[in-house]
């Protein structure tokens, strides 16, 4: 998935200033290390973060605390893209016009709304929700969120949420950190900007929280795989959750229409 993520991020950041720093949670293998090393050309930067052992639940942890570590580096936007998100050929232009047509916006998504009940009303368009799939904002919003970089909150994330965010709509389960960027965004009445036409979609069909099929061979071969699978390939491969979307990388879809419908 690593390198997957890593060759569309490449694709995409041609003509662009991207700074990427791969963070490894706990128990990253080898493996991912000298996949992170093998990309140490194609972007402006590159920086491996390992994390040590820990015993927190999920990936909070490891993405709350590098963010922290990211901020140290000067960018207008901030992009969390987890390695099962492939993005498309004009995956960062799509953020970049988003964001201008709507600054008041807490993010930007890339992936086709997940919140969403019907049809996209627009090309683009504001929705009440946050989504950590292939999303953008702004380093005042990371740093917000950063704020609860601390055990406390790691230790029991839906208690902490509760005591925090107290009033809040959002189910008490939803405590990791995209239900504390969400409880962030909440308070402050924000709005996620999502696509009609999504640039990226969620390959995870196998990982934490899915319990899909594991793919064989190099990991070269693995990762050509999975950039080469339809929506219906990759939804066999999953356990119950067949939510897969598969859309065509290579297309670069014009930002003209996101600017107009913001």
């Amino acid at each position: 998935m690593l390198h997957a993520c890593l060759t569309r991020l490449a694709k995409a950041a041609a003509g662009y200033d991207v700074r990427v720093v791969v963070t490894l949670d706990r128990k990253g293998t080898l493996e991912c290390r000298q996949v992170a090393e093998s990309f140490s050309s194609s972007f402006s930067e590159i920086f491996l973060r390992v994390m040590h052992h820990h015993q927190f639940h999920g990936n909070s942890y490891n993405i709350l605390s590098g963010l922290k570590d990211s901020l140290v580096i000067p960018a207008d936007l901030i992009h969390v893209v987890e390695d099962d998100i492939m993005v498309s050929l004009g995956y960062f232009a799509y953020h970049e016009a988003a964001h201008e047509a709507a600054p008041d916006a807490f993010s930007v998504s890339a992936c086709r709304n997940q919140n969403l009940v019907g049809e996209p009303p627009a090309a683009a368009y504001r929705h009440p929700s946050y989504q950590s799939l292939g999303v953008s904002f702004r380093p005042n919003v990371a740093r917000q969120a950063v704020e609860h970089n601390k055990p406390v909150y790691y230790g029991d994330m839906v208690r902490y949420c509760r005591r925090t965010f107290p009033g809040s709509l959002i189910p008490p389960g939803h405590a990791e950190q995209d239900g504390l960027f969400n409880r962030i965004r909440e308070r402050q009445s924000g709005v996620t900007v999502y696509p009609e036409r999504p640039r990226a979609f969620h390959a995870g069909f196998y990982g934490y929280n899915r319990t899909g099929r594991k793919l064989s061979g190099s990991i070269e071969r693995r990762s050509e795989k999975i950039l080469s699978m339809t929506s219906e390939e990759m939804n066999a491969m999953a356990g119950l959750m067949k939510d897969h979307e598969v859309i065509d990388l290579d297309e670069n879809l014009p930002v003209d229409e996101v600017r107009e419908a913001l």
